[in-house]
């Protein structure tokens, strides 16, 4: 017995290895699975991100262009993207809790098939409305993609594998966001919208195609159990980091909605070379992401988030005083590195907040896209306000810093061990400076370029143009008082003359064409009735209820047979005006008037007064290339060539207005190889086509305002026919005309 037992004894440990050798294997087979799995998760997410990116990132970019384009209203581009940013944020919640209870793959696979399709209903109807609601539903399918594929990598690691993976993820995200815009401009060379939606269509193609191929069926959003060593996040600092997230997106969604116009403004049309430096802080994040070790084994600390959203922020700041090249590609290099800071490092604490990433992913695209939602907004009220989409940058910069300041004293009080009062009251004086640096930039400010020879040079932004005081004053302070209430004047007035802002005199009448009177201001009635005896004059050449045509978007890039279908809509003589009552009337409706061919040399010979009547004894005054100088004085004025950006002729000018028109200021970009410009905004009322007798036009008369309506009538008379009217209807008036076969003609009178 005793042998027995000492024989089973000593058997009992060897059948022990046996079965724990067989448990190893399974362990080690479910291992293997699970990492199988979890590297097809990832592979699936990368790329479909990627692709997703990729094609929102190339429609985004060119919507702004779209809009520049047609002249569409700053509001107007703030609210299409807030609508795809709000489209955003309500499914963002939605699509985290629905991956955490069906799984990320249906979801996934539901959103790129979605994007796939909807682009290509926009060849059933183009036009602004389409492109609207392709805008909003891209909107539904990144709040759909974005926090899924996140949840579902935070659901297949943890730890520094967690952290590395989401590096990844930024980094292809932001390689998407250089290569979007470049690929948007290649598309978009035309000026047509077509190619841009059939290239977003692909690449959300692509999208569905490799989440079908590579997503596990078993794909999880549940995080593992973290470690018991690790300490739970406290509400404040989750509160914190969602709060400091809602920041940075707002930053983002101004810059992309805005900062494309910034750079054209600034840099001219140079498609590519706008693409590039747009998409360079993308590329310094990617960049970023690798020499910042991004990719090593170390899990983020929360001063790195804090120090990225504030370099960014900073950098942003910075972008809206730039006005050269390598300043913006500088800072937008700047601002990419502090994003390769901050992103990476702000998912995986945002993965901490709960062992459920779908609804912890959902919260943190709730917070970012409120700020993608307000950030457009802001820039679109900027716009309005300041009549410049570059302090919207500056605004949201300081908006971003003081997101990030409950973040920052989180950091002082748990990192640096400042204690909660020294934490806070640091936070607050910085949060005092931030805010008085918000409010001076929410200021209507006037720029001083330079003073000699008791001149001072004023820039700032009006008739959404560059305007350029040149005045003469005996001190720096008279001279900015008499610039700022000019910049003012003339801001409202264009607000008045507008047919873009519905509570304007203009805008006002073309709301009740064909149903009732509308009493205007004085000065917009006055305008309106010069523009009418001009109108007689010419015998309709000059015509403003062309506006029947002209106010509706993408109008020169009209089908003929469209465009032809308003010319009953357009007759001067069926604008009915009230003399003592100072009322208008259209009396069809769909009429419409259109003052831009008159209001703004007339703004610009209100601000020469408003100038002479503070003292100013002699100045120029310039919007956009038209000119009033007044005074005892001479001023040499550049002539432009309208094919090239060269000046083609310098002329003397004094007490005289200098207006110019031409077929390069909006246009459907040429086909031909020619390089014939088919399509452009100045119509020819008698055809309601663009006119070619001209490509451009300079006129100098005695106020910018005839100079403005002449410049608008010789270049569809002609040279032959305008030279005629020019010599019976203001004979002191000059004109030099540039002709489709590149050779000049000029009146007897123009200076050459």
């Amino acid at each position: 017995m005793k042998t027995t037992n000492s024989l089973h004894a000593s058997c009992s440990p060897r059948t022990i290895p046996w079965k724990s050798a067989s448990s190893t294997s399974n362990s080690s087979t479910d291992s293997a699975m699970a990492a199988n799995g979890n590297n097809r998760t990832l592979a699936a997410v990368l790329t479909g991100s990627l692709f997703t990116s990729l094609g929102v990132g190339l429609f985004a970019f060119t919507i702004p262009l779209l809009s520049l384009d047609e002249r569409v209203s700053g509001a107007w581009l703030g609210t299409a993207f807030a609508g795809y940013y709000l489209a955003k944020l309500l499914v963002s919640p939605l699509s985290g809790m629905a991956a955490d209870r069906f799984g990320p793959k249906p979801v996934l696979l539901l959103a790129s098939a979605v994007g796939c399709i909807i682009p290509l209903g926009y060849f059933l109807s183009p036009g602004l409305t389409a492109l609207y609601a392709v805008q909003v539903a891209m909107g539904m399918v990144t709040g759909l993609v974005r926090p899924v594929g996140l949840a579902a990598l935070g659901g297949s690691a943890s730890g520094p594998a967690l952290s590395r993976r989401f590096a990844v993820h930024a980094a292809l995200f932001n390689a998407a966001a250089f290569a979007g815009p470049i690929l948007g401009s290649l598309l978009y060379t035309t000026g047509v919208m077509g190619p841009v939606m059939i290239g977003l269509s692909l690449c959300l193609g692509l999208s569905l195609a490799a989440t079908f191929l590579l997503m596990p069926r078993e794909a999880a959003t549940s995080r593992p159990a973290p470690p018991k060593t690790e300490p739970p996040p406290s509400k404040g600092r989750a509160f914190s980091l969602l709060l400091a997230i809602g920041g940075r997106s707002l930053g983002i969604g101004l810059t992309t909605a805005f900062y494309p116009i910034i750079l054209t403004e600034a840099l001219g049309r140079h498609g590519p070379v706008i693409a590039a430096t747009f998409a360079a802080p993308g590329l310094a994040t990617f960049l970023g992401l690798l020499l910042t070790g991004r990719f090593g084994s170390k899990s983020p600390d929360t001063d790195r988030v804090v120090l990225g959203m504030l370099v960014s922020a900073g950098a942003l700041y910075a972008l809206g005083e730039c006005r050269l090249l390598w300043q913006f590609a500088t800072f937008g290099v700047i601002l990419g590195l502090g994003a390769a800071l901050s992103i990476p490092a702000s998912m995986y604490f945002a993965s901490s907040l709960s062992r459920k990433q779908g609804a912890v992913f959902g919260a943190a695209n709730l917070a970012s896209g409120l700020g993608f939602l307000l950030g457009p907004l802001l820039g679109g009220a900027v716009v309005h306000t300041l009549q410049s989409p570059a302090p919207g940058l500056k605004v949201a910069g300081l908006i971003g810093a003081l997101c990030c300041l409950p973040l920052l004293a989180c950091v002082f009080r748990d990192q640096l061990h400042w204690g909660r009062g020294l934490a806070w009251t640091a936070s607050g004086l910085a949060a005092g400076f931030l805010g008085l640096m918000l409010v001076l930039n929410l200021s209507p400010r006037l720029r001083m370029e330079a003073q000699e020879d008791g001149l001072y040079r004023f820039t700032d932004v009006a008739m959404g143009t560059v305007v350029k005081l040149t005045i003469e004053a005996p001190s720096r302070k008279s001279a900015t008082l008499a610039a700022r209430r000019t910049m003012t004047a003339m801001r409202a007035l264009q607000q008045d003359f507008d047919h873009r802002n519905p509570r304007g005199s203009i805008g006002r009448i073309n709301r009740a064409a064909g149903h009732s009177w509308v009493k205007v201001t004085p000065r917009a009635f006055d305008l309106l009735d010069r523009a009418l005896k001009f109108s007689e004059a010419t015998g309709g050449i000059f015509d403003p209820t062309v506006g029947a045509l002209t106010t509706s978007p993408f109008y020169y890039a009209m089908d003929e047979s469209v465009a032809r279908s308003k010319s009953n809509l357009v007759d001067y003589r069926m604008v009915l005006m009230d003399r003592p009552g100072q009322r208008v009337r259209l009396k069809k409706e769909g009429m419409a008037l259109d003052m831009g061919g008159i209001a703004k040399g007339s703004i610009v010979d209100a601000a020469a007064s408003l100038l002479q009547k503070h003292g100013v004894k002699y100045g120029i005054v310039e919007a956009g290339g038209d000119f009033r100088c007044f005074g005892d004085r001479d001023w040499h004025v550049g002539v432009r060539h309208p094919r090239t950006d060269a000046v083609f002729q310098t002329i003397p000018i004094r007490d005289k207005g200098v207006c110019g028109s031409g077929d390069y200021r909006q246009f459907v970009a040429p086909s031909k190889k020619d390089g014939r410009i088919e399509h452009h905004h100045i119509i020819d009322p008698a055809t309601m086509d663009s006119a070619h007798k001209s490509i451009g036009v300079t006129v100098i008369a005695d106020a910018a305002e005839l100079a403005d309506a002449l410049a608008t009538t010789l270049f569809i008379m002609g040279p032959a026919r305008g030279a005629d009217f020019l010599k019976q209807y203001s004979p002191k008036s000059a004109c030099i005309w540039f002709l489709p076969d590149r050779t000049v003609a000029y009146t007897d009178n123009f200076p050459h």
